[in-house]
């Protein structure tokens, strides 16, 4: 019997619907959190690092009282920029046909059923350590000197941390003063989700019912969340729920990151899109298939403050690789830091 096309992997085909799965399964792309942002794409000019340059008006100074004595002082206009690093990344896979006899099945096409999630639950990996670098350390409270610092609640009162409230979404929405109403999502570990399931503190509504804006791929957002056409609440914001924040310490002790973020805080963009490549080894009778993709998520108002290209996982939760360049009330991200009663 012949080989017919849909038997085999058509390289074109099976990169756009990984894509468009890839767009999916990213909670943070599909929540409206992530949004694309053309200044951060870097398909023409190449290189390892996106400059966005921004002009810094004073506009918190007030009205002058106009006299015809006196003339105006200008208020001076600076420039300044964000930077942001290229990501570069990519994996193989590699199958030999004793193998795929022995199970019975073939396990390039397992891969590839799968790889979309893969690509997006590491996009989303390299996103939380980005925040873990702007926010910095858990251990200590009011850590101080990081590029978001002004941005984070450690504890609702003195020096106590505890589990999630309602009092903590308050203080980090007055984190940005009249301006905390653009918060719309909240990203948490799941065993602080669950402790606030266990307290009836989450509402499921439609997803048509919610705050989001239209999504990076089109149609429902529940996806983005789980969720079967609903979507999780808590305070009014859209819960995402991921077990990649960054936590310290073990059991009833762990301390957790959540994050509060408007639609669009996190910029991305991309220098070369997703691309497969297969190869035969004849001599090996094995099949091999590659991808690498080249992407940018970046938290709106702060700047890769280093030269170090290609950062890694480690290298992107850096507290000292990053810097502020907006004004507080202008960045759309704080993050709050609690415990779980589920430990």
């Amino acid at each position: 019997m012949a080989t017919l096309r849909s038997d085999v992997i058509i390289p074109e085909v099976f990169e756009s619907y990984v894509n468009e799965e890839t767009t999916k399964k990213d909670a943070f792309l599909a929540s409206g959190v992530v949004q694309p942002m053309a200044q951060l794409n870097a398909s023409e000019d190449g290189g390892d690092f996106v400059n966005v340059p921004f002009w810094n008006a004073n506009l918190n100074s007030t009205f002058k009282v106009l006299t015809d004595s006196t003339s105006l002082v200008p208020e001076k206009i600076t420039a300044d920029k964000q930077v942001a690093a290229v990501l570069h990344r990519g994996d193989a896979f590699e199958a030999r046909d004793l193998a795929a006899l022995a199970a019975g099945s073939d396990p390039l096409k397992a891969v590839g059923s799968k790889l979309a999630s893969y690509i997006a639950h590491e996009r989303q990996k390299d996103l939380l350590n980005t925040l873990a670098g702007v926010f910095g350390d858990l251990s200590a409270l009011n850590a101080g000197n990081t590029a978001f610092s002004d941005l984070a609640v450690d504890a609702l009162a003195g020096d106590t941390r505890t589990a999630l409230s309602p009092g903590h979404i308050a203080k980090a929405k007055a984190k940005l003063g009249d301006q905390g109403g653009k918060l719309t999502s909240i990203c948490v570990h799941s065993n602080v989700f669950y402790d606030l399931l266990e307290r009836k503190m989450v509402d499921f509504v439609l997803a048509a019912d919610t705050n989001a804006s239209a999504t990076a791929s089109g149609g429902s957002i529940a996806a983005a969340y789980g969720g079967e056409g609903t979507v999780p609440k808590y305070c009014g914001l859209n819960v995402i729920v991921s077990d990649d924040v960054t936590t310290k310490g073990s059991g009833s002790g762990t301390v957790y990151a959540t994050y509060l973020f408007a639609n669009g805080s996190v910029g991305s963009g991309e220098q070369a899109g997703l691309k497969t490549e297969f190869d035969r080894d004849i001599l090996a009778k094995s099949d091999a298939m590659s991808f690498d993709l080249h992407y940018i998520y970046h938290p709106i108002g702060s700047k890769w403050g280093v030269t170090t290209a290609n950062p890694t996982a480690a290298q992107l939760a850096t507290v000292t690789n990053w810097s502020k360049v907006y004004e507080t009330k202008n960045v759309g991200i704080v993050r709050v830091s609690n415990l779980s009663n589920m430990d």
